[in-house]
Formats: structure tokens, sequence, C-alpha cells
């Protein structure tokens, strides 16, 4: 009985890490910044960051760009333009030319995170396209 307890609770631990570990399929897309924590650690970059969109192509370009007062989005201090990125999925790690930026990518309570450790930032996406 206790053997049986043991593997369920190794199985559903296994479940559980499992379905977090997200594919470059997953990541590829545009996604919206919707949050940005810790935003004093980098105060210029978390402003130019809120609300703006990332680009994850298929064809591995990268860009961020920047939502304007007029609601429409462009580069301006966050640019990556031609820039490209690439997916570890044994540690969940986003990493970009030109800016030589590196997203950590987790999900918790429903929510996904790419966090840049070198700005102290994490951002809060969604993917709505």
């Amino acid at each position: 009985m206790k053997n049986a307890i043991m593997l369920l609770v190794l199985a559903l631990f296994a479940t559980s890490v499992h379905s977090q570990s997200l594919t470059q399929k997953d990541l590829t897309g545009t996604w919206l910044v919707t949050n940005v924590e810790n935003s004093s650690s980098n105060l210029k970059m978390a402003t130019a960051m809120k609300n703006a969109i990332i680009n994850l192509y298929a064809d591995n370009s990268f860009e961020i760009k920047e939502k304007q007062d007029d609601g429409t989005y462009s580069y301006k201090t966050t640019t990556n333009k031609n820039a490209t990125w690439s997916y570890n999925p044994s540690t969940q790690t986003i990493s970009t030319t030109r800016s030589k930026m590196t997203l950590k990518v987790s999900q918790s309570g429903g929510k996904t995170y790419f966090a840049d450790a070198d700005s102290g930032l994490k951002f809060e996406v969604t993917k709505p396209i």
C-alpha cells in the first residue's frame, strides 16, 4: 500500500512538471506584455515594456515593439529589429541575438511569464494572436 501511494505521488509530480514545459512551437507567435513585475529594478525598461508585444516568429526572427500613445506598435527604445531567437527546452530559456537578452519562461497559476535576469524584470505575457 505504501509503495502504491509513493508511485501515485511520483506520477502526479511527473505530470505536473511535464505540463509546465513549453515547446518552441508553443512559444512561436505574438505575445502581449500585460504586466511588468519588479519594475523598480529597471524603471526605464519596465516603462518601455508595459503593453509591448514580443514577436517570436517561426523563422526564428525576433522583435519587441512598444505600444505608442496613439495605440500603434513600433520600435522606439526597445529595438530588436532583425534579431533572432532560439529556445532551449531543457532550461526553458529563450536567447536572442543583438540585445543578447535571455528570457526564462515559466508558468504559474495559468499565467505565462518571461523573466529577464539581466534587468530583474518579469513580464506576464498572453498570446492574443
